[in-house]
């Protein structure tokens, strides 16, 4: 119908259906997302097939092993995974990993004890030297029961802290404790008594209110969240099954309706860019499987428990810049205090964590993904803290790919066009 119009009216129309198009996909995007993910895996998995199908297999079986080759690894990574977490639970239930840490902690504590109370003396005192809640003594009475509160709040034994764990007036106007010994507990009790003191009584109620609002906010967002995650997850794997059927036919399809003069043009840069973006995830997969491993086995090595655990899930945390080796690495500290004392823990986790950010950035990166998009490694380095400092996180993450789809661009479209414009000069 539309071909009976005029070039003008015709093309006026078709820009009005594309743009009714794709507001229609972004208010349904959320059904569209598996969708598109779902292609992408498919055309990352696609060479693997066709490498199949050159040796004579066809294009059934040849998906079938791929699916059956890959839920074999992935099922025999999630038994280990979940046999260390059902362990971590286990102690978790038992309290031996609170329990455990806090020993390491007060074992610290008491070993630097005076070292602490100096430096906690220098933060609450007043421009006078003395402590700005010695001479309150309603600030005294509801810093003691907030003190004992904070206590209470760490575990099952904190009940019997009561007011023996809270705090008074000490030498030189700086709280300290009745009976002069420093843990954990009892220093969770002074901040809850400085906290809850005075004037600030009213001001961390305040806090704690919005931060129970905010953080009620923040449960229903990750629970819808965990929720669509789970049925993007389910729905993946099935269109990626699909799609490895119909991959040509699509794009048979599409190139069909591109412009017949720059049709041949176009489709090589497409498949150049589609190329690139494939290598790319299929090198960051990797990237993320080498590290963790180094990470398990430096754990491992150093005596840490739940080594796999921690280091596969720090490895593929690796995808969030920044954020995701933070979280891991604060949890493989925790852990770490199970069998090592402060110091310890502290020293080997950092030892392998910082090992294995410095081995991806100068090794892993610039040598699988710069290769794989065929990239130098120093226009790789370059590459990540441009994108970085335009983007943010989010720029350390697609630096490389964006950085390869640009040199193909320009290789493609505008040096041709240089060279004619110098030519013609």
């Amino acid at each position: 119908m539309l071909e009976r119009f005029s070039p003008a009216t015709r093309n006026v129309l078709l820009a009005l259906l594309g743009v009714v198009a794709v507001w229609g996909a972004w208010e349904v995007r959320s059904v569209l997302n598996p969708i598109i993910a779902g292609y992408f895996a498919a055309y990352v998995a696609h060479p693997l097939v066709l490498q199949l199908q050159a040796r004579g297999w066809s294009r059934r079986k040849s998906v079938n092993v791929i699916f059956a080759a890959f839920a074999l690894g992935l099922s025999g990574l999630l038994a280990g995974l979940l046999l260390q977490g059902r362990m971590l639970a286990g102690d978790f239930r038992d309290e031996r990993v609170i329990g455990r840490a806090e020993e390491q902690v007060d074992a610290f504590l008491e070993r630097h004890q005076g070292s602490i109370d100096r430096v906690r003396g220098f933060l609450f005192r007043d421009s006078d030297g003395e402590s700005s809640d010695a001479d309150d003594d309603d600030g005294g009475g509801a810093a003691a029961a907030g003190g004992a509160a904070a206590g209470a709040g760490l575990g099952a034994g904190g009940a019997g802290l009561g007011a023996g764990a809270g705090v008074g007036a000490g030498a030189g106007g700086i709280r300290t404790l009745d009976d002069g010994e420093l843990t954990l507990r009892s220093l969770a009790a002074w901040v809850g008594g400085e906290l809850f003191s005075g004037q600030r009584a009213g001001q961390t109620a305040e806090v704690g209110l919005a931060a129970g609002s905010t953080g009620l906010t923040l449960f229903r967002r990750l629970f819808g969240s965990a929720l669509a995650f789970g049925t993007f997850c389910l729905l993946l794997p099935i269109y990626t099954y699909f799609l490895l059927f119909e991959l040509e036919r699509i794009h048979r399809f599409v190139q069909h309706y591109l412009p017949r003069r720059e049709r041949t043009r176009l489709v090589s840069v497409s498949g150049q860019i589609g190329e690139v973006l494939a290598n790319f995830f299929r090198g960051r997969l990797l990237v993320c499987l080498i590290k963790g491993l180094l990470l398990s086995v430096g754990l491992a090595v150093l005596g840490v428990d739940y080594a796999l655990l921690l280091g596969l899930c720090g490895g593929f945390m690796a995808l969030i810049p920044f954020v995701g080796p933070l979280v891991a690495g604060v949890a493989a500290f925790f852990l770490a205090l199970l069998g090592h004392d402060l110091v310890g823990a502290l020293w080997r986790v950092l030892a392998v964590f910082c090992l294995a950010e410095i081995v991806e950035g100068y090794v892993l990166i610039p040598k699988i993904l710069g290769d794989s998009l065929g990239l130098h490694p120093v226009v790789v380095l370059a590459a990540v803290f441009v994108g970085g400092a335009a983007l943010g996180m989010l720029g350390f993450l697609l630096a490389l790919p964006i950085a390869a789809t640009a040199i193909i661009l320009v290789r493609e479209l505008v040096l041709p066009a240089l060279e004619d414009l110098a030519e013609e000069t």
